[in-house]
């Protein structure tokens, strides 16, 4: 069976859904890789034709619609893959590489498993894409830490905002300690100079 394919949105939505394992609509929204501001409905709508293409499913928890991706990455990524290198790159896999390497930065652990999957491609070893490789478990957990990672910064911020607010009356009673001291000091000098007078 021949799966579709899925037009460029469609496949922004699907790296989401491979991401996160499952999310909602409201979570693929807030996820969109290319940062653009759309309506919830177009995502929504999107989510929709992945299902119809038969490339996502629906879940319903809650009375909350959970959309999932259907099959494995590979197998969705593969035609339009091997298009992209047909059409742009002369059927030439390298020069695809080449470019892409040309216009990021990996980091080092991204450069290490690149090396890795080149040493099992010299081996024979390596057939698709890196994805199929990945188990559930190790997906799920990415998932786990994108979220937890993406939860973070609300919760770091608002204990930041009440240690701000406790600082404060220190400070305060740190000047008027100062103020204190430092009023004494001017009275004896203003007594020293007038007895001098």
């Amino acid at each position: 069976m021949k799966l579709a394919t899925p037009t460029n949105l469609e496949l922004q939505a699907l790296s989401v859904l491979w991401a996160l394992g499952e999310a909602t609509v409201r979570e693929v929204w807030e996820s969109f890789p290319d940062g653009k501001e759309r309506a919830y409905t177009t995502i929504l709508t999107i989510l929709q034709n992945l299902e119809r293409k038969g490339l996502a499913r629906k879940k319903i928890k809650n009375r909350v619609n959970i959309y999932l991706p259907k099959g494995k990455k590979g197998l969705t990524m593969r035609p339009f893959l091997k298009g992209i290198v047909q059409r742009l790159f002369q059927g030439s896999p390298s020069s695809l590489i080449e470019e892409v390497l040309s216009e990021v930065r990996l980091s080092a652990g991204e450069v290490k498993a690149v090396a890795r999957l080149l040493s099992q491609q010299r081996a024979g070893g390596v057939t698709g894409t890196t994805q199929q490789t990945k188990t559930k478990k190790e997906t799920n957990t990415m998932a786990a830490k994108k979220k937890a990672a993406a939860k973070k910064p609300a919760a770091k911020k608002a204990p930041a905002k009440k240690a701000a607010a406790k600082k404060a009356p220190a400070k305060k009673a740190a000047k008027k300690k100062a103020a204190k001291k430092k009023a004494p000091a001017k009275k004896v000098a203003t007594k020293k100079a007038a007895k001098k007078k």
